[in-house]
């Protein structure tokens, strides 16, 4: 099931979450572009990109512990390159207890405005095609261009769809193309404990 989110805005102001049409892909398909290219890169198992925990990855629903997505960015080495409707992308897993968060071990937070992570509304075993961190921006570095580092929209903007923030935009200032919203983890987020993972060191 591939699976993306938008917000909707009512005349009152209030917002609700949606389900973004991503395609014309069903379940089956989802599914075999998942297994096919886990099959090409010859691997049957995948690695959580928070706690590096090894999954298994079954061949129907639910697919994995955890959700996978895709994200223009290689976040780890263990992230399969890919190709979904003519872009290079890298297909991701988080695993279901690092989704969670509710394990202190397993928290993590905004650098900048400490705010944790929570990935506990992510429906499991299936696919999103943007990536889940992206698409929850907490604070204003989340807003800034990638190289010249000023502010692409104000923070209490949003924009339309959890998937346009995976997306390449031109910086006003610097006129970098970039997927700017992208960032990389160890950039973003920080271990709530004293014990952290090699990914987010």
């Amino acid at each position: 099931m591939l699976i993306g989110h938008h917000l909707r805005v009512d005349s009152g102001g209030n917002s609700g979450v949606g389900i973004e049409d991503e395609g014309n892909h069903g379940n089956d398909e989802t599914r075999l572009f998942i297994l096919s290219s886990l099959a090409q890169s010859q691997m049957s198992r995948v690695a959580c990109i928070l706690c590096e925990e090894p999954l298994l990855v079954f061949d129907r629903y639910p697919l994995v512990d955890g959700s996978f997505f895709l994200s223009p960015k290689q976040h780890s080495s263990g992230c399969i390159e890919v190709k979904y409707e003519g872009r290079t992308l890298y297909l991701t897993c988080v695993c279901m207890s690092c989704l969670d968060g509710t394990s202190s071990s397993r928290a993590i937070n905004c650098r900048f405005c400490k705010e944790p992570w929570d990935g506990s509304s992510l429906v499991l075993g299936t696919m999103y095609a943007y990536d889940i961190f992206a698409a929850m921006p907490c604070c204003a570095e989340r807003f800034k261009c990638n190289n010249c580092f000023k502010m692409l929209m104000h923070p209490q903007q949003r924009l339309s769809f959890y998937s346009d923030y995976s997306h390449g935009v031109t910086c006003p200032y610097c006129n970098t193309q970039d997927t700017h919203f992208v960032k990389p983890l160890t950039f973003c987020y920080a271990k709530t404990t004293a014990t952290r993972l090699p990914t987010l060191a």
